[in-house]
This record gives structure tokens, C-alpha cells and sequence, in this order.
């Protein structure tokens, strides 16, 4: 008999191990079902492990920590030396003074490194209590967003510089190791959302001083944006579009919002997302078993890439399969609800109805605490950052002054656009606003003198660029 889903697969996958597993599909999301908290107020942690495995390099084995923390901040440390070893001096309080300003100039009060150029990324240390936590959302970033792209690549690896302070850091700092490529466990669900993070990546590259201030917090909104707009794709099925953005709404870190408000709103702003951040483990399961079939591709290393719904049934659908799939969905139901020992099955009639009915025979056989605790990793993403509370109305997306100045600066970029296709730009990264925060928004620009106002008709006005 035809068959398209692998069910003799997925059957035993379940019934042998006893256990829910994603089996060969590849992974989705870095989220673990063991919440830590880690990546909150700690992005900045997950840069390093990510750039090295974009540029194929590593830290010298036995000396992560000297080479960061001691290497370059003790008072002795030898990269210090190496520097001043080039240099000339009057006397010993010239070499003490140089000395001081290199350890500030390399180092924030916290000891940590602070790269001053783009090169400095690749020595970022990976945090020792979370490394797995984080290796993993670095390998998401490497193959999610920036995939192969050779010219990411090159602008972490180049050591142009501007000044002979720089010259002489990047002249005399250890040597990385090459790597072997990390083999590939995450893929890239919204193509058109990771193509504009290369895009402005590399725009914002080419003004190296902003990049460096700049590189985290894109980063971290881009990874935000993704999250929440794939938890609005799969909770719509195969009816999802994938190319265009879902609407949702945030705020203005410094305007007040009332219920009334878009980003207060049940559908369009962040409560829709934390209601249904618990689905993503499931959904995440169901697409997992669905992308075991027939019409899918291998990855080189044997993994099965990720289908998601609206793919999956426009491919069987434009081949006149949808009776073959929708028999093997029936079969799935029925031997997970023999499994789960489950005792209402559901009984799709169609291929709309199959993927709901499997995903909630999922749900039911999951536990409810680990889904949670999955789903809660969205909420530690965005915390103190893209999260905001607001009182009574509990939280809302939110937009600082910083990061509306970024969206803008990478939205523009060299030539003024009117002010109408600014604010389709900031929906094409997922950033809606209402009519009220965009009032707030022309205020703003306003003030600061980079809005050309030709008319009071919108299409009159255009944004300069900032930078």
C-alpha cells in the first residue's frame, strides 16, 4: 500500500523507547524543557560560542578562561605585555599609565571583554555554569540565521582597523584554532525574517562603531522576532503564511498604554503569545513525526528537515495525495491513542482536521509541567527587554528608545523613505505599532530632526537616515 508518513517508524519510535522524541527531524528551537533562566539579561553570553562557529574557529583548548579573563585583565597578563613590548617609554609611569588605559579599553567593570572590533567577537567566552544552554542557541543563530553566508563570515573575520592601539591588540592576541563545522541541527522557519537579519547585519557593518554597540541588540530582537512569529505561524496550521509577518502589536518603553491598545490586545499583542507558548513543545513534536515522510529530504547527516504544516499540505495537495496522507494520519491516531491508552480518538475527516487532531493527541500524552516550562523559555528571552510589564494589564511587547533608533537606522539605511513604508518596514522585522505609538514615533523623529515634513499627509513625509 502507498504510504506517505513513515508510521512503522514513528510507531516504534514511541512503543520502543517509551518516550516522546523528535526522532531524525532536526531541531526547531534551542529551548530546554528544564527552564533555567539563563539567557535572561545574558544574551550577550551566547555572541561569542556564535561567531566562532560562523567563522569555523575556536578557543585554544586549556585556555578559554586565561585567555580571556587572565590573559588579557590581569595586571601582568601577557597580551598587555606583547602590546608593550612595542612600545617606547620615557620612564616606568608611562608604561603603568598605558597599562591601565589597554585593561580599561579592553574591559567593562565587570571583567568582562569588550570587543572594540569585530574581529574581538571570536573571544567572547561561553559562560561555564550554562555552556550547554548556550552552544545550543549559538549553533540556532550559526544555522538559522546566518547559515553559510560567506560575507557574515568575512566581517568577524577581517582585521581592518582605524587605529594603532587596535592594530597592536589584533597583531598580538592568540592565535584561534580552526574548526571543523558544527553539523547542522536547527533550520531557518522563516526564511524572509533571518534574509533582513543578514541585511541589516551586514549594513550596520560597514558603520563599525555603531556595529559594535549595535551587533547584540539586533541579534536578540531578530531571535525575539522569530520566536514569537513562529509561535503565531504554527498555531495556525497549515492556513499560516510564512512569508508575510503575522500582525502583532508592542509599545513604546516610555508611552503609557491602556487596555484599549493594540499591545494590550488578546490576539494581537504578547498575551496571545504567552498563552500559547506551552503549544510550542508540542507543535514542535507534531512537526517532528509529520516530516518523516516520503516526500521529504535527508539532510548530509541523515537528519529529516522540518515541514512545517502549510508546506507539508500544499506539496500532497499539488500532487493529489491528500486521501494517502490523511489514511496514514488516521493510522498514527490510532496506534498513539493505543499507546497513550487514550479513550476518545478523534477521527479527522480531512487533512485540516488531521494535523489539529495529532497535535492534541500529543498533548495529551505530554506532560503539561515540561510543555509549560518549554514555553517559558520565550518569556526569559525577552524579559527586562522586549517584555514589559504594565500593571494590571499584565505584559506587553515593548520597543525601547534604542532599539525604535535601530529598527529605524536598518530600515532606512543610506536614503530617506517616506514615513508610511518606515512603518511597513518595522512590520516586515514584526514590529507593529498602532496609531497612537506611531504618533509617539513622528513626535520622536520630530525632536530629532530626522523627518522631512513636506505636508501633514503622510505619504509627504519622509525618515532621513541616522547614520
Amino acid at each position: 500500500m502507498e504510504e506517505i508518513l513513515d508510521v512503522n517508524y514513528l510507531d516504534d519510535l514511541l512503543t520502543k523507547k517509551n518516550k516522546h522524541t523528535v526522532g531524525q527531524a532536526i531541531d526547531v528551537l534551542p529551548f530546554l524543557t528544564k527552564r533555567t533562566k539563563a539567557i535572561k539579561d545574558n544574551f550577550n553570553g551566547v555572541l561569542g560560542e556564535y561567531i566562532r562557529r560562523v567563522c569555523e574557529v575556536e578557543l585554544a583548548k586549556g585556555k578559554k578562561s586565561k585567555s580571556v579573563d587572565e590573559e588579557l585583565y590581569e595586571s601582568d597578563n601577557e597580551l598587555v605585555n606583547q602590546i608593550l613590548k612595542q612600545v617606547s617609554f620615557d620612564d616606568g609611569n608611562s608604561r603603568n599609565d598605558l597599562e591601565r588605559f589597554i585593561e580599561n579599553f579592553l574591559f567593562n567593570e565587570n571583567h568582562d571583554i569588550k570587543p572594540i572590533h569585530p574581529y574581538l567577537f571570536n573571544y567572547v567566552p561561553v559562560p561555564d555554569n550554562h555552556d550547554n544552554e548556550f552552544n545550543k542557541y549559538a549553533q540556532f543563530l550559526k544555522d538559522a540565521f546566518a547559515g553559510d553566508s560567506s560575507a557574515l563570515k568575512e566581517t568577524f573575520n577581517q582585521k581592518n582597523h582605524h587605529d594603532i592601539l587596535t592594530e597592536l591588540i589584533l597583531q598580538n592576541i592568540e592565535s584561534l584554532k580552526d574548526s571543523k563545522p558544527k553539523e547542522q541541527n536547527y533550520q531557518s522557519m522563516l526564511p524572509s525574517l533571518t534574509n533582513l537579519y543578514q541585511e541589516d547585519l551586514l549594513y550596520l557593518s560597514q558603520h563599525q562603531e555603531y556595529f559594535l554597540q549595535s551587533f547584540e541588540l539586533l541579534t536578540h530582537f531578530y531571535t525575539m522576532s522569530y520566536v514569537c512569529q513562529l509561535t503565531l505561524k504554527l498555531e495556525r496550521f497549515e492556513n499560516a503564511d510564512y512569508i508575510e509577518p503575522s500582525p502583532l502589536y508592542y509599545a513604546l518603553d516610555w508611552e503609557s498604554v491602556s487596555k484599549r491598545r493594540k499591545p494590550a490586545d488578546e490576539l494581537e499583542g504578547f498575551k496571545f503569545i504567552k498563552e500559547k507558548s506551552s503549544n510550542l513543545f508540542v507543535h514542535i513534536h507534531t512537526l517532528s513525526h509529520l516530516s518523516h515522510n516520503q516526500l521529504n529530504t535527508s539532510l548530509p547527516n541523515n537528519k529529516k528537515s522540518i515541514m512545517n504544516y502549510k508546506e507539508l499540505f500544499d506539496l500532497v495537495t499539488q500532487k493529489g495525495q491528500e486521501d494517502i496522507l490523511l489514511t496514514d494520519l488516521k493510522k498514527w491516531i490510532a496506534n498513539y491513542s493505543k499507546w497513550q491508552e487514550m479513550k476518545k480518538v478523534p477521527e479527522p475527516q480531512s487533512l485540516s482536521e488531521a494535523f489539529p487532531a495529532m497535535f492534541d493527541c500529543l498533548k495529551y500524552g505530554m506532560s503539561t509541567t515540561v510543555c509549560e516550562k518549554f514555553g517559558k523559555n520565550l518569556e526569559d528571552l525577552g524579559s527586562g527587554r522586549f517584555i514589559k510589564s504594565r500593571g494590571s494589564l499584565g505584559h506587553v511587547l515593548n520597543i525601547t528608545h534604542e532599539m525604535l533608533l535601530l529598527l529605524t537606522a536598518v530600515s532606512v539605511k543610506d536614503n530617506r523613505i517616506p514615513l508610511n513604508q518606515l512603518f511597513e518596514e518595522f512590520a516586515n522585522r514584526g514590529v507593529m505599532f498602532d496609531r497612537y505609538s506611531k504618533k509617539e514615533v513622528i513626535a520622536l523623529f520630530d525632536s530629532l530632526n530626522i523627518l522631512d515634513k513636506k505636508s501633514d499627509s503622510g505619504d509627504a513625509q519622509y525618515v532621513k537616515p541616522i547614520l
